[in-house]
């Protein structure tokens, strides 16, 4: 049932309200309050035991209200009623398992999406779950259950991170709609050589930042989107040798992290083509140290 209706200046007493700025927080809750104010903009109801049951469909009468914050409640389900006009919203730390696109469609102003820490899974997620989204543009699914990358991602898509799933493979093409993704975070897979092909990454033009961090890697992977890479995070897997070469093309790369891997020597020509590398990480590898790396220290002083 729809909450009565309230004044634009009106708050629960059991909240702190400020232009807009809604603050309900760490305060025991186990349902939304009444009453909220319907000139609301931004609604900070984290770190309660709010329940889906504590959700009321007045929520979604909420016009006004751009950004909200739920995250770290006890909420099993995906929101059903919410503001149609959310920008933002947070729905970390709680145990949802499906990301249902009907819900989705009817918040079609969304344009981050932050879902880390929940339990989903692969068959939570459509291939027309995203399609009601056309603006988002962050989607963070860390620290879930995943074990294969999302179909049907939104095309405006500028920062996607996996992080921390299940994730076995990284089929051809899946991201080739995703023309404007800048960051990808698949750190703490299970990816491992054979997961990723010539193909995985092609059509992402506008990648700057590709961690493929904590994976059982052993070599680093060819066929990396070149155009625009500035930073690459391979720190432990099981690197054992960079072949001569093997970054050659990827000339806007500034960052490559190889920390923690199995490099006992390095081959001269190994970093051959990075004209702009800034900052190398290597420490924490098994290093032979003897003359056979000399020429990377000169290296090293020459850039």
């Amino acid at each position: 049932t729809q909450c009565p209706e309230t004044a634009a200046d009106s708050c629960p007493a059991v909240c702190r309200c400020n232009s807009g700025f809604i603050y309900c927080n760490d305060r025991g809750l186990t349902a939304v309050p009444s009453g909220l104010p319907r000139d609301a903009t931004t609604i900070y109801l984290q770190n309660n035991r709010i329940t889906n049951a504590g959700l009321p469909a007045m929520l979604q009468a909420l016009s006004s209200v751009e950004v909200l914050y739920l995250y770290d409640n006890q909420l099993e389900e995906f929101p059903a009623h919410l503001p149609p006009n959310l920008r933002e919203l947070h729905l970390q730390e709680n145990n949802i398992e499906v990301v249902p696109g009907a819900v989705l469609e009817r918040t079609p102003f969304l344009e981050k999406l932050h879902l880390n820490d929940n339990s989903v899974s692969s068959a939570g997620i459509e291939p027309a779950t995203f399609h009601g989204t056309p603006r988002l543009k962050l989607l963070f699914l860390s620290r879930n259950h995943l074990s294969s990358v999302p179909r049907g991602l939104p095309r405006g898509l500028e920062e996607l991170r996996l992080d921390d799933n299940r994730i076995s493979r990284i089929p051809d093409r899946i991201f080739g709609q995703l023309t404007y993704l800048s960051r990808l975070a698949l750190d703490g897979n299970i990816l491992g050589d054979a997961s990723i092909s010539a193909s995985s990454f092609s059509g992402l033009p506008s990648l700057t930042e590709l961690s493929l961090a904590r994976n059982v890697l052993t070599t680093v992977p060819t066929h990396l989107p070149m155009l625009g890479l500035q930073k690459l995070i391979l720190q432990d897997n099981q690197i054992s040798r960079l072949p001569p070469g093997v970054f050659y093309g990827l000339k806007q790369l500034q960052r490559i992290d190889l920390s923690g891997n199995g490099l006992r020597s390095l081959s001269q020509g190994s970093f051959n083509g990075l004209e702009s590398l800034s900052h190398l990480s290597a420490c924490n590898n098994p290093w032979h140290c003897d003359c056979g790396l000399t020429w990377l220290r000169n290296w090293l002083r020459s850039r």
